[in-house]
């Protein structure tokens, strides 16, 4: 009994560092910066590892190989990926462009299998408040969403404030307080919590999406939300052949946004 747990221990701190010394070799510095494929292999390197350390009857050596070899082929894909283009979007995957100048990609949601509820939360955590804000928002090969904010919708620095001529102790003081955008409908759903919470109800929806030309009402809407001053801004559902494509021809804004930029 004493001989099997003397086993198991050196095995554990053998593999322990074998699989941190694969980690390193690799240059991935932490969990969030692996794409699929090196998550399979490592996935795969510690079943190996701790498969060899349960059953004592497996020799070291015969429990290391697999372990190994695993490794070996994680750092020739790595350095290949490295070396040739072609290799490092066959093995990584290419980015995803999710959002282009505040219209979604629906043909790039549907393909990711990407719900828009997580989008607009990803939205939320990179302190964009409107949609129509993003210029651009890309799912990178490891799964992290980058936003690009609109020129006019950028943080505000200190320098922005000296340019301006501003001087006070608190410069965040000056500045208006962004008000959450209440996302109204989801893929032709309409949140009537969200809904109710802004003010309006769905008669006024509806009216609002007819006055903006979305004529096939709620349920031909992507995505529609209502901002602080209360405008509609609203993107149509695409038919289900046609995916949706973000605008190539250049930068566009939302129906909500034109409207409320031709008030002025």
């Amino acid at each position: 009994m004493q001989h099997e747990l003397l086993n198991v221990i050196w095995k554990t701190l053998v593999f322990y560092l074998m699989l941190l010394a694969l980690l390193r070799i690799t240059g991935k510095r932490e969990i969030g910066s692996l794409n699929a494929i090196d998550l399979v292999g490592f996935i795969m390197i510690s079943e190996a590892a701790i498969i060899s350390i349960a059953d004592g009857k497996i020799p070291f050596v015969v429990g290391a190989a697999p372990v190994v070899l695993l490794g070996g082929m994680e750092w020739v894909l790595a350095y290949l990926s490295l070396k040739d283009q072609r290799v490092r979007a066959l093995v990584e995957g290419e980015p995803s462009v999710l959002v282009s100048h505040g219209q979604v990609n629906q043909r790039a949601l549907h393909k990711l299998r990407y719900n828009l509820g997580d989008l607009m939360a990803e939205m939320r955590s990179s302190h964009i408040a409107n949609l129509a804000d993003v210029e651009f928002a890309v799912l990178e090969t490891t799964g992290k969403l980058s936003v690009v904010p609109r020129a006019g919708a950028r943080p505000v620095t200190a320098d922005d404030l000296k340019t301006l001529g501003v001087s006070t102790a608190d410069p965040a003081a000056v500045l208006p307080t962004p008000a959450l955008q209440a996302t109204v409908v989801l893929d032709g759903q309409v949140d009537e919590d969200a809904l109710r919470r802004s003010g309006k109800d769905r008669a006024w929806l509806e009216h609002a999406l007819q006055e903006q030309g979305h004529l096939g009402g709620v349920g031909g809407i992507l995505v529609a939300a209502i901002d602080g001053q209360g405008q509609l801004t609203a993107q149509r559902r695409e038919p289900a052949g046609e995916g949706g494509t973000a605008p190539e021809s250049g930068p566009t804004e939302p129906r909500g946004r034109q409207a409320k930029n031709g008030d002025r």
